[in-house]
């Protein structure tokens, strides 16, 4: 013998329904809210050379692609500073810290980094790290995470050519920082 349902019971299945399809797709995006986005990163290129456009192009082709990965650690919105750099970054404290060494100027760009605020975009004060391409010597790509001392290299070349594409995205993935910002 089949059981009434009355049109409470009925109503009840929608809510059961709806309370479902919410979880099923709020409640992910909800759990990934506390996470930073990112990696946010500056992007320095030394060379003054007639190839730096080339490299250049690379990069900004390569980040923005919707594919681009980095084996997942370029995942939840980047944000490339190439064009629009920060202020404090210049060239010249960027030439102080990858190729003169000089600990001073180190921690002024860890203080640069750590302490930026970019208004255009909601997040937690602070870049992860800066990626520096340099000419000098060999071609090498060159990172720096925020809040460390240690600059990571990877040679692209010893030959003085300009260096691949796929070489330098690879160089790229290898150097990007973690995510050092809070969530």
């Amino acid at each position: 013998m089949k059981k009434y349902r009355g049109p409470v019971e009925k109503s009840m299945d929608w809510y059961r329904l709806l309370a479902g399809v919410f979880l099923l797709f709020f409640i992910p995006s909800a759990a990934m809210a506390g996470a930073a986005n990112g990696p946010y990163v500056v992007w320095v290129n030394l060379d003054k050379s007639s190839g730096s456009k080339r490299i250049d192009k690379i990069i900004k082709n390569f980040a923005n692609k919707k594919s681009t990965d980095c084996d997942g650690q370029w995942l939840r919105w980047p944000l490339l500073y190439m064009e629009k750099r920060p202020e404090l970054i210049t060239d010249d404290l960027i030439d102080d810290v990858f190729l003169k060494k000089s600990p001073s100027q180190m921690r002024s760009l860890n203080l640069a980094l750590k302490n930026y605020k970019d208004d255009r975009v909601m997040n937690s004060p602070g870049l992860d790290g800066v990626i520096v391409y340099a000419n000098q010597g060999n071609a090498r790509m060159m990172s720096l995470t925020t809040g460390k001392r240690k600059i990571e290299t990877v040679t692209l070349g010893a030959d003085h050519s300009l260096p691949e594409a796929a070489d330098i995205e690879a160089a790229f993935c290898a150097l990007l920082p973690p995510i050092t910002r809070r969530p």
